[in-house]
């Protein structure tokens, strides 16, 4: 067990904003949500998958609804109410919370329910990343169903879905949060320790975290932390220069759209509040499941609610974890990608760079 303070959360925050990959919060977001964690404590407990007990219980947290939406009404009280509804309908008492995914709102959300519980959130997540949907996880592909789940806003509303498709689970949950002004947060996939650990991409925090760190020291000296990312993590420079164009929508909960980026390595993306695609010119550069992120000339990544046209930026891409590369995992991005008018199979960033 790990205790983490505000340095290590402002890190998390910033790391996880960067392999949030356009998505999962912005930091800004993030960072106003540290702020939220400390007034119930002064740290969180971080535990690893091996200090869980196989007989225990927990579930996955996450805020949902759109980034733009979030960056104005911070979480509070909604993650901890989402999941002790959960905790309700099914009948457990958690032992531990478990993130969704990685990203500056998305890994601090589930720290709310955990301080105001006091229990320990886990040091894993079922992504390695930040994903449009719900069912987009290990847990899912492993067997885990995401009904039932309960969603709770900051106005105290609880509602509890329960359907037999996961597909209706995910259009009913954002076409409420949509509703309720584009903000809420869920708690799903109630299990134990045992089959926890068999399908988490286990030490995602620690590893955002670290990233974070690089990303803090960098910009304490005025230094790009692009060429660090690029050694320390294996990355890959898809993009750098100036944003000339940004076309969004939001619909359905989602912010659609593309970026066009104009410079010393020109680079076009197509997000589903995630990054989905990356081109230099019409050649593929990056895919997912594999990350796209976008860091900006002050060092701070940004999510797509945070992109403007005329702001300099360098987009760089990571090798997704190889629990979240397999064949089941690339069919989940297919109806997405072929949206976008790509309809090939999926191809390793290592491959395109």
């Amino acid at each position: 067990m790990r205790y983490l303070e505000k340095k290590h959360l402002q890190n998390i925050v910033l790391g996880a904003g960067l392999l949030g990959a356009g998505g999962g919060g912005s930091v800004k977001e993030g960072m106003k949500l540290v702020d939220k964690v400390l007034e119930y404590g002064p740290q969180v407990e971080l535990i690893s998958i091996d200090e869980i007990q196989d007989d225990s219980w927990g579930a996955v947290i996450a805020g949902m609804g759109s980034p733009k939406a979030s960056l104005s009404r911070v979480r509070t009280n909604s993650p901890r109410v989402s999941l002790e509804a959960l905790e309700s309908a099914v009948g457990f008492v958690s032992s531990f919370v478990i993130p969704f995914e990685l990203g500056a709102g998305n890994s601090l959300n589930p720290m709310l329910a955990a301080v105001q519980k006091k229990i320990p959130i886990v040091d894993g997540d079922p992504v390695g990343r930040a994903v449009p949907e719900i069912d987009m996880t290990t847990f899912s592909l492993g067997g885990v169903d995401i009904s039932p789940l309960s969603l709770a806003t900051e106005e105290n509303i609880t509602i509890l879905i329960k359907t037999e498709k996961p597909a209706d689970v995910e259009r009913i949950a954002r076409a409420i949060t949509a509703e309720l002004q584009g903000v809420s947060a869920i708690s799903t996939q109630a299990m134990r320790g045992g089959r926890l650990k068999e399908l988490i991409i286990p030490g995602t925090t620690t590893l955002v975290e670290k990233i974070g760190n690089l990303i803090s020291d960098c910009r304490s000296r005025k230094e790009d932390p692009s060429t660090g990312l690029i050694e320390q993590f294996h990355g890959y420079l898809l993009g750098k220069g100036k944003v000339v164009k940004v076309e969004g929508e939001t619909r359905g909960g989602f912010d659609f759209g593309v970026v066009t980026v104009k410079g010393e390595i020109p680079a076009t993306i197509y997000f589903q509040n995630e990054n989905m695609l990356a081109y230099n010119e019409k050649r593929l550069t990056a895919m997912v499941p594999d990350l796209i992120c976008a860091i900006g000339s002050d060092g701070i990544p940004l999510t797509n609610a945070d992109i403007e046209k005329g702001i300099d930026i360098s987009y760089i891409g990571f090798k997704a974890d190889d629990r979240f590369r397999t064949p089941e995992v690339c069919n989940l991005f297919r109806n997405i990608l072929s949206a976008l008018n790509y309809s090939g199979d999926f191809i390793p960033i290592e491959s395109l760079n």
